[in-house]
């Protein structure tokens, strides 16, 4: 062998070692999403410099508005029930692994931004609910979660000893953020944009194949379905396992020869395979209002400003530890 480049094993003489193509969709670090953009500013909720009473009124609900937004996500009491602009933050959305399940279906990761209240455990969760509080879903706690996914040592551990030739399941999930919307304040689209299901503001769902698992056992207390899927362990296959398992789907997720294939074979594909077929490539299934034609723009190269963006985590940081500060020397009767 003349080089690295013409390095095999044995008689194996595959031209990869793990069955990757190039990623795509919004890229590993994620799409154009700042939640500093997402929050009203304080003239839009009502806070504006006075003296009277009605001033210090709303500059009271601006201070609880942003304690909301960092620690619920949600109204925590009637003076800012039915205010402006109080949600989660985040966008869900799914991302191309660049891997090909057994299937031949290029597999695709569900990335989960939008806080789900989980951040101090399942019994914490459950102990605020039984109180009447909301769910932890503010900035706060959903950057705990995504520290705690960050820190999970189990995904690099099963790519580790895993076999890198996964078996997918098809699922179908929202994508965009809380309220369904797929675009961010500046017009920019945040998920793939093929093969969208919805129409006008939302919400939007997409259909892909992802890591199938092996779910064992029931559901811990309070815990969804989906919740226990993502716990549960992945499906990995032996190479020549995953190489004569019948590639009946493209890369498109969606089945290569549907006249050939009969009925009792049960074969699944994403609602969009159909008018995929027709025209050659896969299409968006939106109906009515779809807003914005499809970017294009949305892989690695978009992301060009990362002082922008160490500076809007700086700015939220702060904004976390101020709270903490001003909750800290309240005082107390």
């Amino acid at each position: 062998m003349s080089g690295a480049s013409g390095m095999q094993m044995g008689t194996d003489a595959r031209p990869n070692v793990l069955p990757v193509k190039k990623a795509s969709g919004p890229g590993f670090l994620g799409p154009q999403y700042n939640p500093a953009d997402e929050m009203l500013p304080p003239a839009s909720i009502g806070v504006k410099r006075g003296g009277d009473l009605n001033d210090v009124l709303g500059a009271v609900k601006g201070v609880i508005y942003y304690g909301d937004m960092m620690g619920f996500g949600e109204a925590s009491s009637g003076f800012t029930r039915g205010m402006p602009g109080l949600r989660p933050l985040g966008v869900n959305y799914f991302v191309n692994s660049g891997l090909t399940c057994s299937n031949g279906a290029t597999m695709w990761e569900y990335v989960q931004t939008i806080p789900t209240g989980s951040a101090l455990g399942e019994k914490v969760k459950q102990a605020i609910r039984g109180v009447g509080l909301p769910q932890l879903r503010g900035m706060a706690p959903g950057i705990l979660e995504d520290a705690e996914s960050a820190l999970n040592p189990f995904p690099v551990i099963n790519a580790v000893v895993g076999s890198g030739y996964p078996q997918c399941r098809l699922v179908k999930k929202k994508v965009g953020d809380f309220d369904g919307k797929i675009y961010n304040v500046d017009g920019v689209m945040l998920v793939d944009p093929e093969g969208l299901i919805g129409s006008g503001d939302g919400p939007y769902y997409q259909e892909r194949w992802i890591q199938d698992r092996e779910v064992t056992g029931s559901n811990r207390p309070g815990e969804e379905d989906d919740e226990h899927y993502a716990r549960s362990d992945p499906i990995q296959l032996a190479y020549d396992e995953w190489d004569k398992a019948p590639k009946t789907h493209g890369e498109n997720g969606c089945i290569l020869d549907i006249k050939a294939t009969p009925p009792s074979a049960k074969l699944v594909e994403p609602s969009f395979c159909p008018a995929a077929r027709a025209t050659g490539a896969a299409t968006s299934a939106t109906t009515g209002a779809a807003a914005k034609g499809p970017v294009k723009k949305q892989g690695f190269e978009d992301y060009r400003h990362p002082m922008q963006k160490m500076l809007s985590l700086s700015v939220a940081a702060i904004s976390v530890i101020a709270l903490i500060a001003f909750w800290a020397t309240k005082p107390r009767k």
